[in-house]
């Protein structure tokens, strides 16, 4: 089959006899933790045999791009265009009805491994501590295992979760008095721009792609350090007028993030690929 270009959603793919073949890599997780996963050495071997044989490369993030090179050090930098994800969330109106009206902070997603959820928790109820009325909701990622119920501890009963429509979480966010991102590694952080978009603080690590995708729009930590965490948190959750000007720097900041530019960035990857001979 003569097609012009073959562009995989994943890395099990070959590349075809005819055309040009475009890879892209959101991250490289797989390689950076390769004995947590049960399936890294299956991505990573698919990923060492699909790389190589791109005419182009297509990273959501220069961090991720950085990280690329350094487990393929042989990749021309020049075959990589970097091309950021745009933002899909749309802002709800209206209370958050789970929360009925608490004080929280939000989580978003997955709590396992390098989600860092364990010292998020820790973070947390140091700050529980002395505020007696907040709450943290989890939206998505399961419900609590027995393991992350121990790690509640007394504070159990202030802990939420729950699985939520794309709507609801719109609220989730519009409602909270932040969002927590506390991972040690991502190759965008999707959950940044919804949190933009719906006018919610960010609180996050600073690693990885954090500071390139949130900029000045949000109130970094260490993900190492717990206190830290709890001291950031603390400092946003207690400063109205800081909620504020985070929440209008996080507007701003989403509008450098738009699948048309996104679209246009890849198709002008496609005409790259083409043009090279």
């Amino acid at each position: 089959r003569h097609y012009d270009i073959v562009h995989p959603t994943y890395y099990y793919a070959s590349k075809p006899a005819h055309g040009k073949f475009i890879v892209t890599v959101h991250d490289m997780t797989h390689e950076k933790y390769s004995g947590i996963y049960p399936v890294s050495q299956r991505v990573i071997a698919a990923k060492k045999r699909i790389i190589p044989q791109a005419d182009r490369i297509i990273t959501v993030s220069e961090n991720t791009k950085k990280d690329l090179l350094l487990f393929f050090p042989d990749v021309d930098p020049a075959k990589i265009s970097v091309i950021y994800h745009g933002a899909s969330m749309i802002p709800a109106d209206g209370k958050f009805q789970q929360m009925d009206g608490r004080d929280y902070v939000l989580f978003v997603g997955d709590r396992r491994m390098y989600k860092n959820f364990p010292r998020f928790v820790q973070a947390m109820t140091a700050v529980m501590s002395t505020h007696k009325d907040l709450h943290v909701f989890c939206a998505g990622g399961g419900a609590f295992t027995p393991q992350e119920v121990a790690l509640f501890g007394e504070y159990a009963s202030r802990f939420w979760q729950g699985g939520l429509s794309d709507e609801e979480l719109a609220r989730a966010y519009g409602n909270a008095l932040c969002f927590v991102f506390p991972s040690e590694y991502e190759g965008f952080g999707i959950p940044i721009l919804e949190a933009f978009a719906c006018g919610c603080p960010v609180v996050c690590s600073r690693a990885s792609s954090f500071p390139e995708v949130a900029g000045d729009a949000a109130e970094y930590f260490d993900p190492l350090d717990a206190e830290d965490m709890a001291d950031k948190v603390q400092r946003v959750i207690d400063d109205e007028s800081l909620r504020g000007v985070l929440a209008d720097r996080g507007r701003e900041r989403l509008k450098l993030y738009d699948w048309d530019k996104t679209a246009r960035g890849t198709l002008e990857c496609y005409k790259e690929a083409l043009n090279n001979d």
